[in-house]
């Protein structure tokens, strides 16, 4: 006997979650759930961080993910203050913070004096002070070390800087959070960007690579773009400036460099030498075992 498939009624469809059909999806989906998981213990570490800036202030942070597309919206109206905030942990990699320019106008009262001062209409006031920027600019740096050491037990963020072009960050790579600073009669609101490998490992975005599987003869003539990590150093800005002024930086090389082909880390080996010229010799394949 033929068994009939089972049709979901169309007033009970809107009861059952979507399936994410695309990787990049199901991905940023996860990401969510452990980003909200989180939110709470990333707000008290927030918190915790810029109660050291906005001293003598009685403040708390509330953290939500932001949904839908009106934020975009936002973004593209005037009065906004974009700030670009490179981060090298977890992964080498760019957050992002905005916000209006009243918002920008009671930070630096917040930091300058303690006290608000009347607010600015964001269409009477058409451009920033350099103080207001270089606060705004220290309070997104401060506020993503602190939510990184609660993360990974290290941080390491660029200073934040300026940017005019409209937000184009790659569809489900970012998540974004409303943060909202609240005072007892003010709160003073902006959205922050985050990737999502903050959440999750840049390792669970990918199957293992199954070498045997694929004829790689009829791709010989095809071109990849591969990179060899010999070496990775965390340095200071006085330490960057000192290299430009003609000082030497020293480095450790890796004694196992990884080969990789885009963001996959494929192969592990050695740099020797081979006559006049340095090679690269493979040691090792990398498995699944290895990048957990």
């Amino acid at each position: 006997m033929m068994t009939r498939s089972k049709i979901i009624p169309a007033a009970e469809a809107a009861g059952y979650p979507p399936f994410a059909l695309v990787l990049d999806q199901r991905n940023y989906g996860r990401a969510l759930v452990l980003a909200r998981q989180r939110l709470p213990e990333l707000a008290q570490a927030v918190e915790l961080e810029l109660s050291r800036l906005l001293q003598d202030v009685e403040f708390s942070i509330e953290m939500n993910l932001c949904q839908g597309t009106g934020l975009d919206s936002w973004l593209a109206e005037p009065g906004r203050l974009l700030l670009h905030c490179p981060v090298l942990v977890p992964t080498d990699s760019n957050c992002y913070l905005a916000l209006d320019y009243t918002g920008v106008h009671h930070l630096a009262d917040l930091m300058l004096g303690g006290q608000l001062s009347k607010a600015v209409a964001s269409e009477d006031k058409t451009e920033l002070s350099a103080s207001e920027l270089r606060i705004c600019s220290r309070i997104a740096q401060r506020q993503l070390q602190a939510m990184q050491q609660r993360l990974f037990k290290e941080q390491s963020v660029l200073p934040a800087t300026a940017v005019k072009q409209q937000l184009e960050s790659e569809q489900f790579q970012y998540l974004p959070l409303k943060v909202r600073l609240l005072l007892d009669s003010e709160a003073i609101s902006w959205y922050l960007w985050l990737p999502q490998d903050f959440f999750i490992q840049p390792e669970d975005n990918s199957s293992p690579v199954q070498i045997a599987a694929v004829d790689a003869a009829q791709w010989s003539h095809v071109p990849v773009q591969c990179s060899i990590e010999m070496a990775r150093k965390k340095v200071s800005l006085r330490q960057l400036q000192d290299c430009l002024n003609g000082k030497v930086l020293p480095i450790e090389l890796h004694s196992a460099m990884a080969l990789h082909l885009n963001k996959e880390r494929l192969l592990y080996g050695k740099v020797a030498e081979e006559g006049n010229r340095l090679v690269f010799q493979i040691t090792d394949i990398v498995t699944r075992e290895q990048e957990q």
